[in-house]
C-alpha cells in the first residue's frame, strides 16, 4: 500500500506567510528555482516577507532506485513513495528545508567523501548515509542506518566525518539523533511548521529564522 501523504499534500495546497530576517534563508528564497513560485510582499533592510507554500519539483517514476543502485543500499518504502510523487524541492516553513532531488543526493554523498578522502566505493565503508536536505554552511539532514534497514534522520554535521557517523563503535555517543524515520520527521515537520527541527541538538537560545505573520 502506498504511502499516505494527505498531511503533506493539504499543506501544498495553503497559502501561508512568513517573515525571513536571516540572510541565508532569504537569499534561498529569492534562488531562480523558487521565486516564481513565492510571493515577495515587502523587503526591508533585515527582513522580507514572504507568501506561498512548498516548491516541490516533479517526482521521479521509479522513486530512488538510482540511489539504490547507485550505493548497493535498499531504502524504505516512504522514500521512494515520496520521491515518486516529489522529487525535492523546499518545504516552506519557520524553517526552510530545501531537499535534494535524487540526482543531488547522489552528487553531494559523493563530494563529501571524494574531499575528505574516504571511500567511496560501497564495499569498502557502507553507504548508510545519505544526506538529503541543505541546512547551510554544508551541514545536512540525513537518511542514516548503521544496518542497512532501519533508516533514522539524523543531523550531518560538517565538522563529523560519515565514518564517525556511520560505524557503530564511533557513532555510539553521537547526538544528532531527530526522528526515527523519514515519515515521522516529514509528519513532525508538518504539525510543528518546521520547529524545532532537532530537539536533541538545539542551543536553549535557538530561535526559528521566521515568524509567521498569515
Amino acid at each position: 500500500m502506498p504511502t499516505d501523504f494527505s498531511f503533506f499534500e493539504r499543506s501544498l495546497r495553503e497559502t501561508r506567510t512568513y517573515r525571513f530576517t536571516c540572510p541565508w534563508h532569504r537569499d534561498r528564497l529569492m534562488a531562480a528555482d523558487v521565486r516564481d513560485h513565492l510571493q515577495v510582499l515587502r523587503r526591508g533592510r533585515h527582513y522580507a516577507d514572504f507568501q506561498g507554500s512548498h516548491v516541490v519539483r516533479a517526482g521521479c517514476p521509479e522513486g530512488v532506485h538510482a540511489i539504490e543502485e547507485r550505493f548497493g543500499v535498499r531504502l524504505p518504502r516512504e522514500v521512494h513513495d515520496f520521491y515518486k510523487r516529489w522529487n525535492g524541492g523546499l518545504l516552506l516553513y519557520r524553517e526552510i528545508y530545501p531537499v535534494l532531488s535524487v540526482q543531488e543526493i547522489i552528487e553531494t554523498a559523493i563530494d563529501f567523501r571524494t574531499v575528505r578522502g574516504e571511500p567511496t566505493d560501497p564495499s569498502k565503508l557502507p553507504w548508510h548515509l545519505l544526506r538529503f536536505c541543505d541546512m547551510s554552511n554544508s551541514n545536512y539532514l540525513a537518511l542514516r542506518s548503521q544496518n542497512g534497514r532501519d533508516w533514522g534522520v539524523d543531523w550531518a554535521d560538517v565538522e563529523v566525518t560519515d565514518s564517525d557517523l556511520i560505524l557503530p563503535e564511533r557513532a555510539v555517543n553521537y547526538k544528532g539523533v531527530m526522528d526515527p524515520s523519514f515519515l515521522v520527521w516529514l509528519k513532525r515537520m508538518n504539525d510543528t511548521d518546521g520547529w524545532p527541527w532537532g530537539e536533541s541538538i538545539m542551543l536553549p537560545d535557538d530561535k526559528p529564522p521566521s515568524k509567521r505573520i498569515g
